[in-house]
C-alpha cells in the first residue's frame, strides 16, 4: 500500500504517523511525505529521527520542502531507487530529488520539492534556513526531461507548495517564484491527482488537487471524490480568467 501525507517537521508533527503502526506495515509498503519531513535537520538529531521514522515499519520517501537542511541532504549518498534519483538517508528512508519520476506498485509520481519560506527573515542562514529551498529552472528542466520519457503523463504529482493559480485564486495568498515554477504542470502534464503540503491545513481543492497536513491518504484504485458540476464550472471559469490576467471571485470550499 502507498500512503501520502503532509509536513512532519522532524518529531513536531510526527504523532499523526502513529496510526500507521497499527497497520502492521512492511518495507513493501510506502509512505510519501510531501516536503518538510526535516529528518535531516541537524547531525545531533539525526539518530533520534531515524529511530522514530524507522519505527513506522515501512519505506519512507520524502520530497524536500523549505524547512530542510539542504547541506545535510546534499551530502547523503546518491542512489537510483524505483526509477528515480534519491538521497539514501537510511536503509529504508530516501529523499527524492526534484523533477524525478518515481514508480511504485505500477503507479508513477512526478516528485518536485521546494518552496519559499515566508518566515526566513526570522531564521538563521545555514542553521534554520537554506537558500536552496526555492525551485529553480534546473529543477523544472529535469522534470520536463523525465516527463518527456513518459509522454508527459503520470498518475500522481507530489510537490511541497502548489501552483500560482491555486495560491492566488483559491487560497488568496501571495504567489512567489516557486509557485510560478509549478504553473507548467497544469499546462503540460496529464495526471490523475496532485498532492501537496506546505500550507498546514487539509483541503480537497477540486477533483484533481489536495492539500495535505495532518491527513494521511491511502492510494487505491477507487475513483476520486465527486464534486458538483457547479464547482467544476466555477473552477474552469477561474482558470480561464487566470490565463487572461483577470481576478476571479474566491472559490467557496466546503
Amino acid at each position: 500500500m502507498i500512503y501520502i501525507t503532509g509536513d512532519t517537521h522532524g518529531d513536531y508533527d510526527f504523532d499523526k504517523l502513529l496510526s500507521l503502526k497499527e497497520k502492521n506495515l512492511s518495507y513493501d509498503d510506502y509512505l510519501i511525505i510531501a516536503g518538510d519531513a526535516a529528518i535531516c535537520w541537524s547531525k545531533e538529531e539525526l539518530p533520534h529521527f531515524l529511530n522514530l521514522y524507522n519505527s513506522i515499519g515501512c519505506t519512507i520517501l520524502f520530497i524536500d520542502g523549505n524547512h530542510e537542511n539542504f547541506e545535510m541532504l546534499n551530502n547523503m549518498p546518491l542512489v537510483e531507487y524505483k526509477g528515480a534519483l534519491m538521497h539514501k538517508i537510511d536503509e529504508h528512508i530516501f529523499h527524492i530529488l526534484r523533477g524525478e519520476i518515481l514508480t511504485l506498485e505500477g503507479k508513477t509520481f512526478l516528485c518536485l520539492g521546494g518552496a519559499h519560506s515566508i518566515d526566513k527573515a526570522y531564521r538563521t542562514p545555514y542553521v534554520s534556513w537554506w537558500p536552496e529551498e526555492e525551485i529553480t529552472e534546473h529543477d523544472i528542466d529535469n522534470a520536463r526531461c523525465n516527463l518527456a520519457k513518459v509522454n508527459n503523463k503520470v498518475d500522481y504529482v507530489i510537490t511541497h507548495c502548489c501552483d500560482t493559480f491555486t495560491v492566488m485564486n483559491v487560497f488568496r495568498f501571495r504567489k512567489d517564484r516557486s509557485t510560478d515554477m509549478l504553473s507548467f504542470i497544469d499546462r503540460e502534464v496529464e495526471y490523475k491527482h496532485w498532492y501537496f503540503g506546505h500550507y498546514h491545513f487539509d483541503r480537497k481543492i477540486d477533483k484533481k488537487r489536495t492539500c495535505l497536513y495532518q491527513d494521511i491518504v491511502a492510494l487505491d484504485d477507487k475513483q476520486p471524490f465527486e464534486i458538483s458540476e457547479n464547482t467544476l464550472k466555477t473552477m474552469d471559469e477561474s482558470m480561464d480568467n487566470f490565463d487572461e490576467g483577470k481576478v476571479s471571485k474566491p472559490i467557496k470550499l466546503k
